[in-house]
């Protein structure tokens, strides 16, 4: 037999027990309104003898009384209501003059009730007779214990009948008592037997569940809302098993392809020619997904063909075979940047319709959203699935990946014998433009001095114009070979500077006849590194060659200060200046070096000038540290 639900039975309690309740407290309000009726009807019973006794005495003693009229009437009235029902007045316990209260009487039908009243009634005309004078008082005296008895058995018999209602009560609560007895214990043992044990199963069970331990059933449950809940429990305990059972074996797979991964980045970080790591990403794909044949194909330049670079298992006889890319499984591949899962052999693929009868995958060797080739792989009657999708696709990135390094790499190695050859080309240019181009300048302008000597007969100072032109010459020529050879000027000694630029500015005013001032502000302080204090002295002999050839000034102002952490060196002149925005590099290689120098030394160089007043050339170098420097002086 099928049980009821748990819901439904805790209704049941619950709503008999409601019941139960209202029922008790009903009947025992009616059971209280009813004793008040029936005490009243006892007391008015009980009135009826006193008003026979009432009679008895004024018919004795004052025969012409009106009370006794009304005593008669009294009595006539209340027996009628008793018997038959009706309104009587009840003034039990009210003033004389009150009026008392009406109480409705039903009509008497109790057998036990009703035979006494009407023995009450038939005895009564005759007892009323008796009651005319002239009055036998023996005979009244007689008649009225009559009448008295057959009162009391009648308020015996509402007495009677009060004490039985009284212990039916009692009956009913004692069974209603009873009732709540027998609901709670059912209360209790169905609580506890379909609640109680079966939650701490559940609990029991989901803490199994949750601590791993999956491999026991759940106990059978009641069929109930629990046992259904059980019941799914149970189900979820199966499919979470089997989940944990597939997963672990999906973390298996996946561990073996992030290891594979692994190991292939290590590969590709210790070997980069694409000719060692193809045939090894072949190697691996085959291993991984248990292939028979594994083939590697990159695209040619034209983009539209692919070639086979590399294999492992059978088919590697075929490497250098090219088929389109516009046909068969390379298609989707390499067009649409998909993996692809064929069944029953590739016949349209040029490398793989060799292998009839089996299943192949294909990915493509992608880097962004650039296809560099396609990975494939064949097996016999065995489909792949979507984890060895996956597995082909994150190998075949790493593939692409490996395979656009080398290529990287092979660019990059050009790409830096072109930057070296530049960067030499640049450096001979500097060399040549800041050695041999002033040198050269120099011997042009002695060259027209001693042409104008000889022309003026001054043929001494000529021949010592030419003996400077001779070693000018001699500088000029040792200057080419260290440029050549890649030599480089002796770096200066730190403190060597004021010396460095004076002997620049002394050179400076031979040949210009310019006086320039030199403004040091605290020597000890602005202290460059070597190379940095080479770049500078090159871009103030740059500066100061401009300011001969270009300038026209009457005034020069070098200053050299120690600012936040910079050396910053200005070249003022008041000359004829220039619009920096109309200088091109290719005409002012001057200006292009002297920027390149600054940027050697991790400085910045900036020129200001505007046509008619002047130009200030400010270069700004990191400055030495000052503690460096103080322990280089102790």
């Amino acid at each position: 037999m099928r049980n009821r639900s748990l819901r439904t039975q805790l209704g049941i309690i619950f709503w008999g027990f409601l019941l139960l309740v209202v029922s008790s407290v009903g009947v025992t309000f009616w059971l209280v309104q009813t004793q008040q009726n029936d005490a009243a009807i006892i007391n008015l019973a009980g009135r009826q003898r006193m008003l026979a006794q009432q009679m008895t005495r004024l018919a004795l003693t004052d025969p012409a009384n009106p009370e006794l009229g009304e005593t008669i009437a009294r009595f006539d009235q209340t027996l009628r209501a008793l018997l038959d029902g009706g309104e009587v007045v009840d003034r039990y316990g009210q003033p004389e003059a009150a009026s008392g209260r009406t109480l409705l009487l039903p009509m008497t039908t109790d057998p036990a009730i009703r035979r006494p009243l009407q023995d009450v009634a038939a005895f009564w005309p005759l007892f009323q007779t008796e009651l005319t004078p002239p009055v036998n008082s023996r005979l009244l005296e007689s008649e009225t214990a009559v009448l008295l008895a057959r009162l009391d058995a009648v308020v015996s018999a509402y007495e009677a009948q009060a004490r039985a209602k009284i212990a039916w009560l009692r009956g009913v609560q004692a069974a209603f008592l009873t009732t709540a007895f027998l609901l709670l214990a059912w209360g209790y043992c169905l609580v506890r037997r379909q609640l109680l044990q079966p939650l701490a199963a559940l609990g029991q069970a989901a803490q199994d569940i949750g601590a791993g331990k999956r491999e026991e059933p759940l106990p059978a449950l009641p069929a109930n809302e629990l046992g259904q809940l059980a019941e799914t429990m149970e189900t979820m305990r199966s499919e979470i098993t089997a989940y944990q059972t597939s997963l672990e074996q999906q973390v298996g797979q996946r561990t073996q392809e992030l290891t594979t991964a692994f190991e292939f980045s290590q590969e590709i970080v210790h070997q980069l020619d694409a000719d060692v790591l193809l045939p090894s990403v072949a190697q691996r794909a085959r291993d991984l997904l248990l292939g028979q044949a594994v083939s590697v194909c990159v695209l040619a330049g034209d983009g539209h063909t692919l070639e086979l670079v590399a294999g492992s298992g059978a088919g590697k006889e075929y490497l250098g075979l090219q088929q389109s890319t516009r046909r068969g499984i390379a298609l989707p591949v390499i067009q649409q940047h998909q993996t692809v899962i064929t069944e029953g052999g590739c016949a349209k693929c040029s490398f793989l319709h060799h292998f009839p009868g089996t299943s192949c995958m294909a990915a493509p060797l992608q880097v962004g959203e650039r296809t560099l080739g396609a990975l494939c792989v064949v097996r016999p009657q065995q489909p792949f699935d979507a984890n060895e999708s996956r597995a082909l696709t994150l190998l075949a990135n790493a593939a692409a990946v490996a395979l656009e390094n080398a290529r990287l790499i092979a660019a990059g190695k050009k790409q830096a014998e072109e930057n070296a050859s530049l960067s030499e080309r640049q450096r001979l240019a500097a060399e040549l433009h800041d050695h041999l181009a002033q040198t050269l300048g120099a011997i042009n302008l002695q060259v027209g001095m001693a042409a104008e000597l000889i022309h003026r007969g001054e043929s001494d100072t000529a021949v010592t114009r030419l003996k400077e032109m001779q070693t000018n010459l001699q500088s000029a020529y040792t200057q080419v070979r260290m440029a050549l050879t890649g030599l480089r000027d002796p770096l200066p000694e730190i403190g060597d500077l004021r010396p460095e630029v004076q002997s620049l500015l002394a050179d400076f005013e031979a040949q210009s006849g310019l006086p320039v001032e030199l403004i040091i502000k605290g020597e000890e302080e602005v202290a460059l590194t070597a190379v940095s204090q080479k770049q500078a002295l090159h871009i103030l002999r740059e500066a100061l060659t401009n300011i001969r050839r270009h300038a026209q000034a009457s005034r020069v102002q070098i200053t050299i200060a120690r600012e936040n952490g910079s050396v910053i060196f200005h070249i003022q002149d008041d000359g004829k200046g220039f619009d920096p925005s109309q200088v091109h590099s290719s005409n002012h290689l001057g200006l292009t070096i002297m920027q390149t120098r600054a940027e050697r030394s991790r400085g910045q160089l900036t020129i200001h000038s505007m046509p008619g007043q002047g130009t200030q050339v400010t270069a700004v170098f990191p400055a030495k540290p000052a503690k460096n420097h103080q322990l280089e002086g102790r």
